[in-house]
């Protein structure tokens, strides 16, 4: 059973960033030409965005995908992102990329996004350039990694400061190792103050940190739930292959982050949901008893999950799937036993927890700006040492704001 949730939830995830078309938002490409076409152009991940551009014109039908140096530059309306065609030394051979202007003008800075580590090049007005990385933590794998990359880096901060030399600011404003985009931009923008004799401030274009903003959702829910695997933790011997069964309410809050870029309608959750202390009974008839014994166990549950959303099509009403993980952690546990009306067993013991995933359809709909679903969704638990526990049923309702 564990692998083959396993394989669902990989499937799923691979299906969702295959069914990816396109994140579309206006704007327009510059052909070598020097012509100007508007329409829609694809939204991805830096990363993506610095290898290809995905373009259809107003008016056509079909997009056409564009490499570095097929045509000079593109950009999103709304003083969006602006990418042009350069040829960038980043790994010791200069190659294309289409390179996210941060800022124009007497002091250009580009990016180039590749393998999660981040590229910044400066470039002076008379051709001078140098070169800034941040890499990642991810692409840093080991301790003597990390050391060479400081080393490097350092370097690298000497000559972008000698690069800045004009502007004592500028120069100065390079005073940590970790530099944000934001930061970066701030740097050249105090180069052309101080630099510009025109009157003016010389910046042609500047990066906006709003072209890359998340939009993150808040969220509360309340749900019902069935269980239909139950098992407790200190279950009594001659009922250990019995499932208990019940049913609870549950709230709860949680956050969504839209992923457009990187899928079509996707989104991730981030839940925590309450459900309050509840009763699962059973009757069973043990060997040799004169007759069933009725066993009650009780207890709360707090559930962390983390997962993907996908949502499809554009209608008003519209179809979604969920997938995830989850962590329970149950608190007030008690078990009551009664035989022939005799309580024989009254016992509670420390919390528990165990972890699983869970597997989600349901609809969505726009109530002004913000949004409703309903959902039905079948949670698992993956622990082996649980012997199925838990089996979850549940229908929720959330507010989306």
């Amino acid at each position: 059973m564990k692998k083959i949730l396993l394989i669902i939830y990989s499937l799923f995830i691979s299906v969702a960033f295959t069914m990816a078309q396109v994140n579309p938002k206006p704007g327009y490409i510059i052909t070598n030409a020097g012509d100007t076409i508007r329409g829609i152009l694809d939204f991805r991940t830096n990363e993506v965005l610095s290898k290809k551009c995905v373009f259809r014109a107003n008016g056509e039908s079909e997009s056409k995908t564009y490499k570095p140096g097929d045509i000079e530059c593109f950009r999103f309306d709304h003083n969006g992102k602006y990418f042009v065609t350069r040829r960038l030394n980043i790994y010791g051979d200069p190659q294309l990329y289409f390179a996210e202007f941060m800022v124009q003008g007497m002091m250009n800075l580009y990016c180039v996004a590749d393998k999660y580590d981040e590229y910044f090049f400066f470039e002076r007005e008379d051709g001078e350039m140098e070169k800034l990385t941040n890499k990642s933590y991810i692409t840093s794998s080991s301790p003597q990694d990390e050391k060479v990359h400081l080393q490097e880096k350092r370097e690298q901060f000497g000559r972008v400061k000698n690069l800045l030399k004009n502007s004592l600011k500028a120069a100065n404003g390079m005073n940590k190792i970790d530099m944000t985009r934001k930061e970066l931009v701030n740097v050249v923008r105090d180069y052309h103050k101080d630099v510009c004799t025109d009157g003016g401030s010389c910046i042609v274009y500047e990066y906006k940190e709003k072209a890359d903003k998340v939009r993150t959702h808040f969220k509360v829910f309340a749900g019902y739930a069935y269980y239909s695997h139950e098992r407790t933790v200190n279950q009594h011997q001659d009922l250990k292959y019995e499932n208990y069964s019940g049913s609870t309410f549950e709230m709860g809050l949680g956050f969504e982050t839209d992923i457009e870029r990187v899928m079509k309608g996707g989104s991730l959750e981030m839940n925590v949901a309450y459900s309050p202390k509840a009763s699962f009974e059973h009757d069973v008839m043990v060997h040799g008893a004169q007759e069933p014994s009725h066993t009650m166990y009780e207890k709360s549950r707090l559930t962390f999950s983390l997962g993907m959303v996908k949502r499809f099509g554009k209608g008003k009403i519209s179809p979604l799937v969920r997938v995830g993980g989850f962590y329970v952690l149950h608190f007030g546990n008690k078990e009551t036993r009664y035989y022939k009306s005799e309580k024989i067993i009254d016992m509670t013991w420390e919390n528990t927890s165990h972890f699983g995933v869970y597997l989600g359809a349901g609809v969505q709909m726009p109530i002004g700006r913000h949004y409703a679903r309903l959902h039905g969704d079948w949670y698992k638990s993956l622990e082996e040492s649980a012997r199925g526990n838990m089996m979850k049923w549940g229908v929720t309702a959330e507010f989306i704001l």
